[in-house]
C-alpha cells in the first residue's frame, strides 16, 4: 500500500520550490528520533516529500511507500499536525486543511491485469527532475531510465512480487515512443549545488500487447506517488498523469 497526504499551507510569499529540502528537515524534526534516525541511516528512503504551487496556493504533500511509513509518518505524526516551523528561515506556517488518499496492492493488481490501460500516457513533472547514470546527472527522460528507476523504487518497498525483469524492460523501452513534449532545463539547489535538472511534460505512446501498457501504467501510476529519479525524499521528481485524449492522427 501507498499513501499520500497533501496539506494546504497558511498563505506565505516568502515559500519557493527551492525550500523542499528544508521541508525534509521539517519532517525529520516531527517524527521520533528513532525512526527518523532509522530512515538517516538507511539507504532506501520510503517517502517522499515536495512543494507544489496550484492556483496561488502552496502545497507540501507527503508520501509514504510501505505501511510501517503510512504509519510512522503520516497516520501517527502528519494528520495530527496544525502548525510547522521551517527554523532556518523563522517562518512558522499553518496547516490550513488536509486530503488524504491510499492505493491498496489491490488496486495496483486490479490495473494490471484487468484494466484497459490507454496508449497514450502523458506525464507532467511536478518539480525538477533527474536522474543519475554511470556517477553523472542526466536532465533530460530517458525512458529506460525512467522505466528502470520506477521499478526499482517498487522492489525497494514491496513485499510483493519483484517488478524487475531485463526482459520486460527491453520489451518497454522497445514498444515505448516519447510521441510529444513540453520540456525545460532547471537546476535544483540543494546545499549550495546545483543539480541540473528538467521540468515540463511529455506524452508517451505505448505499442504493443495490452499488457506492456498495462505494466506502464501500473508504473507510472506508482510513481505519482514515490516520484521518479534521484533526491525524492528533498523535494525533486515528483510527477502527475495527464488526462490524455484519445488520437487518431497518428
Amino acid at each position: 500500500m501507498v499513501a499520500r497526504l497533501e496539506m494546504r499551507l497558511g498563505k506565505r510569499e516568502d515559500i519557493s520550490y527551492q525550500m523542499s529540502s528544508l521541508f525534509h528537515g521539517v519532517l525529520m524534526e516531527l517524527l521520533p528520533e528513532e525512526y527518523a534516525e532509522q530512515l538517516h541511516i538507511s539507504k532506501l528512503h520510503p517517502y517522499t516529500q515536495h512543494l507544489e504551487l496550484r492556483t496561488g496556493e502552496w502545497f507540501w504533500i507527503v508520501t509514504a511507500l510501505n505501511e510501517e511509513s503510512i504509519q510512522k509518518i503520516i497516520v501517527s505524526i502528519l494528520m495530527s499536525v496544525k502548525k510547522i516551523t521551517v527554523k532556518k528561515h523563522q517562518l512558522e506556517i499553518d496547516i490550513l486543511d488536509k486530503k488524504y488518499q491510499e492505493l491498496s496492492d489491490r488496486e495496483i493488481a486490479f490495473s494490471f491485469y484487468q484494466q484497459q490501460a490507454k496508449k497514450y500516457i502523458s506525464i507532467q513533472f511536478v518539480t525538477p527532475t533527474a536522474f543519475k547514470q554511470n556517477g553523472k546527472y542526466l536532465n533530460y527522460p530517458d525512458i529506460r531510465s525512467l522505466y528502470l528507476n520506477l521499478m526499482n523504487k517498487y522492489d525497494a518497498v514491496s513485499e510483493q512480487e519483484s517488478m524487475r525483469d531485463e526482459e520486460t524492460l527491453d520489451q518497454l523501452v522497445e514498444n515505448t515512443t516519447i510521441s510529444r513534449y513540453e520540456l525545460r532545463s532547471t537546476v535544483f539547489c540543494l546545499e549550495g549545488v546545483r543539480i541540473p535538472a528538467f521540468l515540463g511534460r511529455l506524452t508517451l505512446r505505448l505499442d504493443g500487447a495490452q499488457t506492456m501498457a498495462n505494466f506502464a501504467d501500473v508504473l507510472l501510476q506508482f510513481g505519482t506517488y514515490s516520484g521518479i529519479g534521484i533526491k525524492t525524499a528533498l523535494g525533486m521528481g515528483a510527477i502527475r498523469l495527464l488526462e490524455e485524449r484519445s488520437r487518431s492522427d497518428e
